[in-house]
């Protein structure tokens, strides 16, 4: 392995509560008669999605749940117009037969949208905007001890500035340097963002692996030569773990990822 390459949300950084809060907001000014939204405001009361915590909150868990169904910011739309009509996608089939009865102009409103929502949040609050984050630490921890081994890169669906801010906030900017940082504008799919590191760094596809948190991801970019990974801790389920075997792609977890990823090393443990 010459490349790490990471997928960011749900490898390198917990940002379920930000995501959440973000696609909330985006929902409301879109469809503001949300009978979601008017349920959530009845528990929650009024004030900035961003400011309000809900990790009991058992609609951000069915919104957790969904996350591995999808790609994209519009993705978190499609979710929510679930959970507004009672329904909880449970496997790829269902998602996206439900996915195609949206609107595709509706799609790209809530994709522009939920960026242009993120924005004004992280502008209004930076630091509360932050702390929304969290890190995967003992990840983090190999992956410093472990830096000389691989350049490692970063190939997300984030926007650069998100980015780069929440990398400095989880102490390992200095990690990925800027011009390993693939963000939103690289394309629209994982392979895009693979092909361009393939050829910014003239890397053979096989001597790139990558961790996402996503399966759909990792089967796609497995189809150029890349060795994929799937994330045990991210937004994924014992579903998905069970799918990533019978396909032959590695789940690694805290307590063996270094082994799988590099091939040796002493597993980090509790």
């Amino acid at each position: 392995m010459k490349v790490l390459a990471l997928d960011f949300d749900g490898v390198v950084c917990d940002s379920l509560r930000e995501v959440f809060a973000t696609a909330l907001a985006t929902y409301e000014s879109m469809t503001p008669e949300s009978p979601l939204i008017a349920r959530l405001r009845a528990r929650r009361g009024a004030g900035r999605w961003h400011g309000l915590q809900f990790e009991s909150d058992p609609v951000m868990r069915s919104f957790e749940s969904m996350m591995p169904l999808g790609n994209r910011a519009e993705d978190f739309g499609v979710s929510l117009r679930a959970l507004e009509n009672f329904l909880e996608l449970t496997d790829q089939g269902a998602y996206d037969t439900f996915y195609n009865t949206i609107d595709p102009e509706w799609l790209k409103s809530f994709h522009r949208d939920f960026y242009v929502q993120r924005d004004l949040a992280r502008a209004f609050d930076t630091h509360g905007w932050l702390e929304l984050h969290a890190s995967y630490p003992r990840f983090l921890e190999i992956l410093r001890r472990r830096a000389a081994e691989a350049r490692i890169a970063l190939a997300t669906a984030k926007d650069r500035r998100s980015a780069e801010l929440l990398l400095a906030h989880l102490g390992v900017g200095d990690l990925i340097p800027a011009e390993l940082i693939l963000d939103k504008e690289t394309g629209v799919s994982k392979t895009a963002h693979l092909t361009a590191l393939h050829k910014r760094l003239d890397v053979p596809f096989t001597e790139i692996t990558f961790v996402d948190d996503k399966l759909n991801h990792l089967e796609a970019v497995a189809a150029l030569g890349v060795r994929p990974v799937l994330a045990g801790w991210g937004f994924n389920t014992p579903r998905e773990h069970a799918l990533a075997e019978e396909k032959g792609i590695a789940v690694a977890n805290f307590d063996d990822v270094e082994r799988v990823l590099y091939g040796g090393g002493t597993d980090v443990r509790e």
